[in-house]
């Protein structure tokens, strides 16, 4: 009996998860599989064990209430306790299986990650990995929320439950084609930059927070060219000879190696105070898999700006 009870409330703390993660019983039941209805009643007999409302019925959705909230962070924790526990016991037997789950700005996925992963699983070729592709804010997100083991991101917000495991200087820097017509400046003035065809990202990247605060500080404003969600786009901007990027240099080291860009520094406190930050959950154990990534990805990481 005791096994069947803790087997009901894992299955009441994951129906409770999904809803309190998409705000919507349905949309919980459809990603459980499991009947809406079921759902309702199993987070009711839960509010009524723990003598407290935890979710707020709104006409289109579920919003967890302050209660739901504190408890919200024990399911988590619960969940991936339980994750956890069943790696160690498939590297106990010797499995070598397992997921890694990682949440990463689009600027590190084909320039780090990618390669990464590709080194990672020709040793480990059973383990799977999932790869969300999020904004620097969201990328700490995923991380609270459980959803990634690992987080990388360009100048990611501080939060006390973040621990930072890495964070190596990355300059938001001028990026161009060489044969652009303004490449024979060593160094720009934000004012100069700010005179040229521009293309920044959008306010939810790290990068655009940068530039953002040293208009500020310069009182210069900034009208871009491009506005963009797409790194890739802004690659492409300052390939094509259309203007400059705003851009840090990990996200076209490929291109600076090879010769198709150069970068150029800007006179900015802000924007040479950037940072490429690896990070995870303060005070949880890593999954085993997701622990031994973990130690490659500072290895490599502080190889490549040890140069």
């Amino acid at each position: 009996m005791p096994k069947a009870r803790d087997a009901q409330h894992l299955t009441v703390l994951r129906y409770f998860h999904e809803v309190a993660r998409t705000g919507s019983i349905r949309e919980a039941g459809d990603n459980l599989n499991v009947a809406s209805s079921a759902i309702s009643r199993q987070i009711s007999k839960l509010e009524a064990e723990v003598g407290e409302v935890l979710f707020e019925r709104l006409p289109r959705g579920m919003k967890l209430t302050a209660a739901g909230e504190i408890y919200s962070e024990y399911v988590v924790d619960s969940l991936l306790a339980l994750r956890r526990l069943g790696s160690e016991i498939q590297q106990l037997r010797n499995m070598k299986r397992g997921t890694v789950r990682i949440a990463a700005i689009e600027g590190m996925i084909g320039s780090f990650l990618s390669p990464l992963v590709s080194a990672f699983r020709q040793e480990y070729p059973e383990i799977n990995f999932q790869l969300l592709v999020a904004s620097a804010a969201d990328v700490t997100t995923q991380l609270l929320s459980g959803t990634a083991d690992i987080g990388l991101a360009f100048n990611a917000p501080a939060l006390d439950k973040i621990e930072y495991r890495l964070r190596i200087k990355d300059p938001v820097m001028a990026i161009m084609a060489p044969s652009y017509k303004l490449s024979t400046v060593e160094q720009f003035e934000l004012r100069e930059i700010a005179k040229c065809p521009i293309a920044i990202p959008v306010t939810t990247f790290g990068i655009r927070n940068l530039i953002d605060q040293a208009c500020r500080e310069s009182k210069v404003p900034m009208v871009p060219t491009l506005e963009t969600n797409s790194i890739e786009a802004l690659r492409a901007f300052a390939k094509n000879r259309d203007g400059i990027s705003l851009l840090h240099t990990y996200a076209v080291r490929k291109e600076l190696e090879n010769g198709e860009l150069i970068a150029r520094p800007i006179r900015s406190a802000a924007l040479t105070g950037g940072t490429i930050d690896l990070c995870v959950l303060s005070e949880r154990l890593l999954p085993v898999a997701a622990k031994e990534f973990l130690t490659l990805a500072e290895e490599k990481l502080t190889g490549a700006y040890s140069i």
